[in-house]
């Protein structure tokens, strides 16, 4: 049975300007030409002169388009490789990790997860959720924060100085009691995570759960993303007892070496923060 929302979303109509605006990037991929005018573009697309200079002079404005001064005629901009770039780098770091994320859960039966740096924050690429164990509330696309996720602080940690510096400055949310928000506890906790190879989070976003994050880097001191295993507290301090911090940096220096080509030099051994 459909939910409302659900049909809500299949019965919205698609908003007119939006369409008109991709429909004119469309044109350039299929056109066979890598420049039109003003003219061409509305004659293709049966659109008003006026309506389709408007549009392209957005599109223009905010970079995906370009006019050439010497003829007057627009071109795809530099600012949609941004994308294609962005697309294909997830992509490869998806194909490299999921195949670990399920031996991860496999193993010790909590929930796996991949994330990227977003903004300012981190975004959730890949999951691979447990069985049998407590629901972790985290869905791909989901963003979060760097200061207290796992993943996050694995990311953090290897950032330019400059910028982990305006972090530090930043108002960071409080999520529970656990969370450091305290910008001299935190330059600590990045010095921890560089010094051992692994981040913890204990409590710091829901009372109860925890989790344990490796970077996984594609060059020296350059984190491409991060991967973590999370699940109840006392579960996770289990899984460190039974050895996950070794299998997340061998799995780390994998993924680096397989996906990337970079081999990081050997981590420390665990051992337990909890």
């Amino acid at each position: 049975m459909q939910n409302k929302c659900e049909g809500d979303m299949a019965t919205t109509k698609n908003i007119q300007s939006i369409e008109r605006a991709f429909s004119i990037l469309e044109l350039f991929q299929n056109s066979g030409t890598p420049d039109l005018s003003v003219k061409d573009i509305s004659e293709s697309l049966a659109l008003n002169k006026s309506t389709a200079f408007g549009l392209i002079n957005t599109l223009t404005n905010l970079g995906y388009l370009q006019q050439n001064p010497e003829n007057q005629k627009y071109a795809l901009g530099l600012k949609l490789l941004s994308f294609s770039n962005a697309v294909k780098v997830q992509n490869i770091i998806i194909r490299a990790v999921h195949p670990y994320l399920e031996e991860l859960k496999q193993k010790y039966g909590e929930t796996a997860h991949c994330a990227v740096k977003y903004n300012n924050g981190v975004i959730y690429v890949d999951k691979v959720e447990a069985t049998g164990s407590i629901y972790i509330s985290t869905q791909i696309g989901t963003v979060n924060d760097l200061h207290c996720t796992g993943v996050g602080k694995c990311i953090l940690a290897y950032l330019p100085e400059e910028e982990q510096e305006r972090i530090y400055a930043s108002n960071l949310r409080t999520m529970t009691y656990h969370t450091i928000t305290n910008s001299e506890q935190l330059r600590e906790e990045m010095a921890k995570v560089r010094q051992n190879g692994y981040a913890t989070e204990c409590e710091e976003i829901a009372i109860g759960v925890a989790c344990v994050a490796v970077p996984i880097f594609s060059g020296l001191d350059t984190v491409a993303c991060a991967i973590s295993i999370s699940g109840m507290t006392a579960r996770i301090q289990m899984a460190m007892e039974r050895g996950v911090v070794n299998d997340l940096k061998r799995i780390s220096a994998q993924i680096s070496r397989n996906a990337f080509g970079y081999t990081p030099p050997v981590p420390p051994s665990a051992m337990s923060d909890f």
